[in-house]
């Protein structure tokens, strides 16, 4: 019995870990930015950008506009088909950048080309990968998201340190290569099999996820709500009119928009050009490898507490103690730029980019993706997720295309006073609209969004 056990824990797992290695591809793309930038800073490159919030943003615009097309992927195609997509869209960009290495124009259309594949990884696979984890791990497994996104910044940010330009974006292709070889054997969805009406290659697909042939107690479970479910139509209007699915989408949307507007994508964007960059306490690309060090390692953190505390405490945590690190990591930036010459407060940024790292991964880097996962009705998922993914996207293209505007305008540590701010404001909210759903399966979630 232990044995069976220990096998379909480990196939679960290890069919969820190969689906969000889409997540390290698009942490390749975010980590890029970091060695990137700083290259072409010190004319390492043969380009010439003076707005790099525009070039950061590109990914951003490009994840912003093809959610609503995976919507209907998902629906028609199936989730496998669409999530094999995802991988060589990634390899085209890479491509495109490394043949073209001097075309400013190129890369910009690679990064908006990589940002639609983002929007898609977001949207898909959250999806596919709630839809294979059992009840009792599903907490779990989708906590592994934040984590493959960090193992691809921080495979990039580091051994992006003593790589050239052209170096660093193969890199990148080859991670994306590893992803569509090894996501190819997958199977497919069991819900959505169910969908269709195809229940015999659903009982298979569940026999291969579990690997046990016994599976009848949770097909049944499976089709139950996949029937109830998808008893009313699979539209926006049933999306926003019905009670479960309108509060399922205020606390989602909620967690994805503040998720972006805590602060996160600037930080991992542009720590590398803006901390002190001379009499500095540390290397700014060293300390920016710490940062996603410290994100890594904490977002382990969640995948032990998440099925234990709960969705709800940690969120509220997590946003109040980016509150105050991000308040904290503008004060140093203030400090030191307006400080002596030695710049003695040079640490002060440093840590407090640590600090929020650790605060970040707590809670508000794993739950946006736990909640698109396991919030929605399956007649309405197709729906709902790509409208959170878009406001993801979204938040961080605000964010990203302002940086630099508001930093010449106000001083860049103005940024981080506002999403201080963003920070306060859904630590308050998130105690008052948030439900707890752990332990839960998709039809008690409905029932308790509609209670």
């Amino acid at each position: 019995m232990a044995e069976g056990r220990f096998k379909t824990v480990f196939f679960t797992f290890s069919i969820a870990l190969i689906a969000c290695m889409g997540y390290m591809v698009c942490g390749n793309w975010i980590g890029w930015s970091s060695p990137a930038t700083y290259l072409m800073k010190h004319n390492k490159t043969e380009l010439d950008v003076t707005n790099y919030g525009m070039m950061v943003a590109m990914y951003d615009l490009g994840n912003l506009i093809s959610p609503i097309p995976c919507g209907y992927f998902l629906g028609l195609f199936g989730r496998k088909l669409t999530i094999s997509i995802i991988g060589p869209l990634n390899m085209l960009a890479w491509i495109a950048i490394l043949v073209w290495p001097s075309r400013l124009d190129v890369l910009y259309a690679a990064r908006l080309f990589a940002g639609l594949a983002k929007g898609m990884t977001l949207c898909a696979i959250p999806i596919y990968v709630g839809e294979i984890a059992e009840v009792k791990l599903r907490g779990s497994v989708l906590s592994i998201f934040p984590i493959m996104l960090a193992v691809g910044m921080l495979g990039m940010q580091t051994i992006g340190q003593v790589l050239n330009y052209r170096q660093l974006n193969m890199l990148g292709l080859f991670f994306s290569t590893v992803f569509t070889v090894l996501f190819f054997v997958m199977p497919e969805s069991p819900y959505y099999l169910m969908q269709k009406d195809r229940r015999d290659q659903a009982e298979k697909s569940l026999r291969r996820i579990r690997a046990k042939d016994d599976v009848t107690d949770e097909l049944e479970m499976i089709e139950k709500t996949v029937t109830k479910q998808m008893q009313s139509k699979a539209t926006y209007g049933e999306l926003f009119m019905n009670k479960s699915n309108r509060k399922a989408f205020v606390i989602t949307a909620g967690a994805s928009v503040f998720q972006r507007l805590s602060g996160i994508s600037p930080f991992i964007h542009f720590s590398s050009i803006t901390l002190p960059s001379t009499h500095y306490w540390m290397n700014p690309l060293v300390a920016v490898m710490v940062f996603t060090m410290v994100k890594s390692v904490g977002n382990l953190v969640p995948l032990v507490l998440v099925d234990w505390m709960g969705r709800k405490p940690l969120m509220v945590v997590s946003h109040a103690a980016m509150a105050l690190v991000t308040a904290s990591y503008g004060a140093g930036l203030y400090m030191v730029a307006n400080g002596p010459e030695d710049k003695p407060l040079a640490w002060w940024p440093v840590v407090s980019l640590w600090a929020y790292a650790a605060s970040y991964a707590l809670g508000a880097g794993t739950l946006a993706y736990t909640l698109l996962g396991e919030m929605f009705a399956a007649n309405v998922k197709t729906k709902a997720a790509p409208l959170c993914v878009m406001l993801l996207a979204g938040g961080s293209f605000i964010l990203d295309g302002t940086y630099t505007t508001i930093a010449q305008a106000f001083g860049v540590h103005s940024n981080y006073f506002m999403y201080s701010a963003f920070n306060f404001i859904w630590a308050v909210a998130a105690g008052f609209v948030m439900v707890e759903t752990k332990g839960k399966t998709f039809l008690e979630i409905e029932e308790m969004l509609a209670s």
